[in-house]
């Protein structure tokens, strides 16, 4: 606190001007520094605890050597945060009540008690926090001081909202909102808050208007973060309520948008279950599988009930009964506390649909059992034939045992031979691009090392990821053939360029197609089609019509030649018969996919054309 005397006293102090000067200006420099080394250590509270630390202990001690009441509040206030960021909790309570001692301004006093009452909410006591904080308002408002008054308003509704107090937590967040007009961005933080309260009211009326004022404010500071929060509640809102799919599904989808864009992978769960539960709403169940089963994934707890449950429904209005059963059956293992009568009822009708063929079989099989049963006490014979019926029926089932044994074995020959030949990247080419890197290393080309270096990781990660796996993403599938371009260019010193499209059509993380399969095509096109070709071009296209999803890859180069000495050339990977018969593996593998092929070559260049097409 800066002391200016009245100018009445003036004349009397005039003798001593020179002393008094001299002591004010220095006493000022400090102040000044008590001051600046309370901001210092404010903003370095969330970055470095250390620094913070160290310039709130350098407050200290000199508003000590001041004697300024006020100014060892304050650091003491600041001083019990970083007590409070670094879990001392008994250092920041005791700090705090030897600032009580003081008589100071009330908006000291009252942040003093704000401090103490979240010493208390970070330890989980939340009635005593509650009580200290009712207190630093009181005081807070007498003192009029309405920065702080926001934050213990905000802090006093969110504690009601987590003990369900929600009309109380509704009055004290709506005193903070009245508070922060002159600072948007936290109303912003506020007005998201309150919208939770309002949802649990259910007010949607209030819900809607702060929901969208937020959505708003959000644009306009481009605070992504509180934006994806906001489209994930309104995903929410629109789902629960359940009367506009559309919307949901486009919150939904502009929630997992802006997460990926944060790389918030982590919480990209809730906004998949919604936009398949809308996509479950629209009746279009294909899709909302596949998004269900991406939220599914990592899901826990009640998110992973909810998953199940929409899975459930989809199969089940698909007709697909089996698998209805056995995701209602997955719900009721993690949710039995939470598991009601009309629950268990829906799981009963689901097994009475799928068991509805077997049952009349049966039925009859017990019915033969007991006739057997009752003609054996009658007459012996009988016994001879059902010891007969069961040792026929001992070799069907062994037979029928071994069928399936020799079936499994020749499905895991077919799936050990795609794996193999997904691991057919030209052994060649890895070594004459790591030899070409070291080149620019030793050249210290540095950004072309390290453009290069940043390619052949993407490329070698993604072959060692997915090798094991029969489908690749779109998006994973173009990193790839990205990164697989760029290196050839190194070995060829550019005398090629390439284009990769995707058309608006094609869910880049979603839709899906067979691994490592374009890579053979795009191999053949930089080896055999654009290979001594002035101004060679690559053009490679994902695109999706109503039938298929297909991937064009074409070159400016001479066409497909079949001469015998280039014919010796061709690394085994472009082997035509190689892909297809990785495509006729699939089919094994998966009756409802099915890959085609088709070839246009010509002089003037070559077009590859790969439809996949699954139900």
């Amino acid at each position: 606190m800066k002391f200016r005397p009245q100018l009445i006293y003036i004349h009397l102090i005039l003798n001593f001007c020179c002393i008094a000067i001299g002591y004010s200006q220095q006493n000022t420099q400090r102040i000044d520094s008590v001051e600046n080394y309370i901001r210092l250590s404010k903003s370095y509270l969330q970055k470095s605890i250390d620094s913070a630390d160290l310039y709130i202990e350098k407050a200290v001690q000199l508003s000590q050597t001041i004697k300024n009441d006020s100014l060892l509040v304050k650091s003491h206030l600041q001083q019990s945060s970083v007590y409070i960021f670094k879990g001392d909790f008994d250092k920041a309570d005791s700090l705090l009540q030897f600032n009580l001692k003081y008589k100071v301004a009330d908006h000291l006093i009252g942040q003093t008690y704000h401090n103490k009452g979240t010493v208390q909410y970070y330890q989980k006591n939340y009635n005593e926090a509650l009580e200290i904080y009712l207190k630093a308002a009181e005081i807070l408002e007498n003192s009029e001081n309405p920065k702080q008054l926001v934050n213990t308003y905000t802090n006093i509704g969110t504690i009601n909202a987590s003990l369900g107090n929600y009309e109380n937590a509704k009055k004290y967040l709506e005193k903070a909102i009245s508070l922060s007009d002159t600072n948007e961005i936290l109303k912003l933080q506020l007005l998201v808050n309150i919208c939770n309260v309002y949802y649990e009211l259910k007010d949607y009326t209030n819900y809607e208007a702060n929901i969208f004022e937020a959505e708003s404010l959000a644009k306009k500071y481009n605070a992504k973060s509180i934006l994806s929060i906001i489209y994930t509640n309104l995903s929410n809102y629109f789902t629960d309520k359940g009367n506009d799919p559309d919307k949901a599904l486009s919150y939904a989808k502009n929630s997992i948008r802006l997460k990926k864009e944060l790389n918030q992978l982590q919480t990209l769960n809730v906004s998949y279950n919604n936009v398949g539960h809308s996509y479950l709403k629209k009746g279009e169940y294909n899709k909302a599988i596949i998004y269900l089963d991406s939220a599914y994934k990592g899901a826990s707890g009640l998110l992973k009930s909810y998953i199940l449950n929409n899975l459930k429904e989809a199969y089940e209005l698909k007709g697909d009964y089996e698998k209805a059963l056995y995701y209602a059956d997955q719900r009721e293992a993690i949710k039995d506390s939470m598991t009601n009568a009309q629950q268990k009822e829906k799981v009963a009708e689901l097994t009475e649909k799928y068991e509805s063929e077997k049952k009349q079989q049966q039925i009859e099989v017990l019915n033969a059992q007991n006739e057997v049963q009752t003609l054996t006490i009658k007459q012996q014979r009988y016994f001879i034939v059902s010891v007969i019926l069961l040792t026929l029926l001992v070799i069907i089932s062994g037979f029928f045992f071994f069928k399936n044994y020799k079936t499994k074995q020749a499905l895991d020959t077919i799936l050990l031979k795609q794996r193999l030949k997904k691991m057919q990247l030209n052994p060649h080419f890895l070594f004459n691009a790591l030899q070409s890197i070291q080149n620019f290393i030793y050249s210290n080309d540095k950004e072309k090392s390290t453009v290069y270096l940043s390619s052949y990781a993407k490329l070698i990660r993604i072959i060692l990821e997915k090798s094991e796996e029969d489908f690749i993403s779109i998006e994973e599938d173009k990193i790839a053939l990205e990164s697989y371009l760029k290196l050839q260019q190194l070995t060829h010193n550019s005398s090629f360029t390439y284009t990769i499209i995707i058309d608006d059509s094609i869910e880049e993380d979603i839709d899906e197609i067979p691994t490592m399969v374009t890579q053979p095509f795009v191999e053949n096109a930089v080896l055999h089609g654009v290979k001594d070709v002035q101004n060679g071009y690559i053009r490679i296209q994902y695109y999706k019509t109503t039938d298929f999803l297909g991937v064009k890859i074409s070159d400016n180069g001479k066409g497909i030649t079949t001469t015998s000495s280039d014919s010796k050339r061709l690394h085994k990977s472009m082997s035509m018969n190689i892909i297809k018969d990785q495509l006729q593996n699939l089919s094994t593998l998966y009756p409802e996919f099915k890959g085609i092929i088709e070839v246009d070559s010509s002089e003037k260049g070559t077009e590859i054309i790969l439809k996949f097409q699954s139900s």
